[in-house]
């Protein structure tokens, strides 16, 4: 599956580089959304391959390196686009993800297996609607921030000549923060300890709004990105220890991901225009106090429904669902 979406997504791409107006641009743009899935899949593999006790660390891993492919992208673009030209652009990024096919042929992939597909069920989204429910809280909490950013700098004293400029260092500087903590908090921080992290991310998004400068913007910002990152791993772990049908369930998850991070600009910069910055941020706040609150009703039945408390107990359940 993993070189069937890889070899769509290449041939997109590169049919952007002759893309003539902006109807034929949101077609592509529509199709690659569709059928170029490469996330879901590597998560929908990690979950399938590796170890249970292993799966929040590697979820971890898999999430850095979507990260970083997300910045290195945009930096290449910056600097090629002037001298090959923005359509060159695209054939070149076509010509890097058929690059990456070899590497999937290489790999054993749950299909090889002899496993069969499952199909995409109501109840399984209903055995997993607190995970789902609380992953698309968790990423609008972090993904809110793209629409509202340039206003936040102007009102912290940012000139509109370097507005571009300062909106891309604090991005950058939120990516790096979340890449570099993803790996180490999804392996170390206890299951436990969840939800008052995300409470933490609540109270540091609220200050974001409330206290407007640039240095305790990226202060808080840093603490923030590094309280959430253990959560979307371990929500992934969560949810995949529920059914034996993890494809199906990562995939779901995956959906959240994506609808969260859709529909948090639009509340976010809604809220901004009716209401003004703080309330912004405080609707954003509210979010990441309810995907604590959804977290810890999970943890709660865990601990109620298997013998054991806390990470043990999951530990039990998520060996029992292998």
């Amino acid at each position: 599956m993993m070189v069937r979406v890889l070899i769509t997504h290449s041939i997109l791409t590169g049919l952007f580089a002759l893309a003539g107006n902006v109807e034929t641009v949101l077609v592509l743009r529509t199709l690659r959304g569709l059928l170029g899935g490469t996330s879901v899949v590597a998560m929908a593999a990690i979950a399938s391959i590796a170890r249970e006790r292993d799966l929040a660390g590697a979820f971890g891993y898999g999430q850095s390196a979507q990260i970083l492919g997300g910045m290195v992208g945009p930096v290449f673009g910056a600097f090629a686009a002037p001298v090959i030209g923005f359509r060159a652009c695209f054939v070149v990024s076509s010509i890097s993800i058929a690059c990456a096919i070899p590497l999937a042929l290489f790999l054993a992939w749950p299909e090889a297996e002899g496993t069969q597909v499952p199909t995409l069920s109501f109840r399984g989204l209903a055995a997993i609607r607190r995970e789902f429910g609380a992953m698309v809280l968790l990423r609008a909490s972090l993904t809110f921030i793209g629409p509202v950013l340039p206003v936040y700098l102007m009102c912290a004293g940012v000139g509109s000549e370097d507005l571009t400029l300062y909106t891309g260092i604090v991005l950058a500087i939120g990516d790096l923060a979340f890449a570099a903590a993803v790996p180490l908090t999804s392996r170390s921080i206890p299951l436990g300890l969840m939800p008052g992290l995300l409470a933490l991310q609540g109270g540091a998004i609220m200050a974001q709004g409330l206290f407007v400068s640039l240095p305790s913007f990226l202060a808080l910002r840093v603490a923030q990105v590094v309280a959430h990152s253990p959560a979307p791993a371990q929500l992934f772990t969560l949810a995949s220890a529920k059914t034996n049908e993890k494809g199906t369930t990562i995939g779901l998850i995956s959906s959240a991901r994506f609808l969260g991070g859709a529909v948090s600009p639009v509340i976010a910069s809604t809220a901004n225009y009716y209401f003004g910055l703080a309330f912004s941020f405080g609707c954003m706040s509210v979010m990441s106090l309810g995907a604590a609150f959804l977290v810890w009703r999970l943890l709660t039945q865990h601990a109620r429904n298997m013998p054991g408390t806390g990470d043990e107990g999951f530990k039990m359940r998520a060996g029992n669902a292998s």
